[in-house]
């Protein structure tokens, strides 16, 4: 059996004549979403052997303190430079490529992608567009990575962050 968690990254700052969109930072509000959902997923022991991650700056911030909560090693995280906005076709085939080893994966990247593939491996669950910080846990049945297809996810459950309401920053 395979598991895969998927994360949308968290609320970024946003976007400023100085600041290329692979740049953009964590907000405040995103750094509290991620620590959040992480630590719903330490509790419930939905802990990855491995995360791959955009090298977007936010991806990567969201990643950082998953490898935090989650009591993950340095070497656990692994940036992917094709994950950066990746579509559900791009993600499946970085999942398709983890070895077999690797029981539980960890995939943290952006919208749409990440909600299309979601939706993609479990239509029944009706997951919808993933909310900042958003994760999505799905089992499948099968022994390689390469073997995930469409509606083949089992056991799905979303987590995340509850709604917060900040105030604007200067």
């Amino acid at each position: 059996m395979k598991r895969l968690t998927l994360v949308r990254h968290g609320h970024a700052k946003f976007k400023g004549a100085e600041l290329k969109d692979f740049e953009r930072p964590l907000s405040r509000r995103g750094k509290a979403e991620a620590k959040e959902t992480a630590a719903l997923l330490y509790a419930q022991a939905l802990i990855p052997e491995l995360l791959l991650a955009s090298p977007a700056t936010r991806t990567l911030q969201t990643a950082e303190i998953f490898v935090r909560q989650l009591h993950l090693a340095e070497r656990q995280l692994r940036p992917q430079e094709s994950l950066y906005l990746a579509s559900a076709d791009q993600l499946l085939q970085a999942i398709q490529g983890v070895g077999s080893r690797i029981g539980h994966l960890m995939i943290i990247g952006h919208n749409p992608g990440v909600s299309e593939l979601a939706n993609y491996l479990a239509p029944q669950a009706k997951l919808g567009e993933f909310a900042t910080s958003a994760a999505c846990t799905m089992d499948f049945e099968v022994l390689e990575w390469p073997l995930i297809v469409a509606a083949s996810a089992a056991n799905v459950q979303q987590e995340g962050p509850a709604p917060r309401f900040f105030g604007l920053s200067k």
